[in-house]
C-alpha cells in the first residue's frame, strides 16, 4: 500500500497531536542504546510497533482528506450562493432604482397639481 502527502490545511489540534507522536518517536529512537550494542544510533522498533504507527497516520492522514473535501465542497456551495445572492442585491438595487424615479415623478406630479389648484382658487377668488 503507497500512501500519498496531500497539500490539506489541518486545524492546530489535529497538528499537535501529530507532532506529539513524532516527538515521542523521535524521543524513543534518541534513547541510548544500554547494552552496549556497537551502534549507538541503532533503533529497536519491533514490526508491529511500527506498523501501529503506520496506519495510525495513515488513519489520520485519511480523516485530514476527508474534512478537507468536505470542506472544498461547502466552499464551493457558498461561493454559488454568494453569486445567487449578489445576482438577487443587483435585481433589488435596481428595482429601488426605478421606485425612486418612480417617486420623483410622483413628487412632481403632485406639486404641478398643488400649483395648478393654487390657481385655480386665486382665479376663483377673483371671479
Amino acid at each position: 500500500m503507497v500512501a500519498t502527502w496531500d497539500d490539506s490545511d489541518l486545524s492546530s489540534s489535529e497538528e499537535s497531536g501529530s507532532d506529539e507522536e513524532v516527538v515521542n518517536f523521535a524521543l524513543m529512537a534518541m534513547e541510548e542504546d544500554t547494552s552496549g550494542d556497537e551502534s549507538e544510533n541503532e533503533v529497536n522498533f519491533t514490526f508491529d510497533e511500527l506498523q501501529n504507527a503506520y496506519e495510525k497516520l495513515y488513519d489520520e492522514y485519511e480523516s485530514a482528506c476527508l474534512k478537507n473535501k468536505s470542506l472544498k465542497k461547502n466552499a464551493i456551495s457558498m461561493s454559488k450562493e454568494l453569486e445567487i445572492l449578489k445576482n438577487e442585491n443587483s435585481k433589488h438595487i435596481n428595482e429601488i432604482e426605478s421606485l425612486k424615479n418612480k417617486n420623483s415623478f410622483y413628487m412632481n406630479e403632485i406639486e404641478i397639481l398643488n400649483v395648478s389648484s393654487k390657481l385655480s382658487n386665486f382665479r376663483l377668488a377673483y371671479i
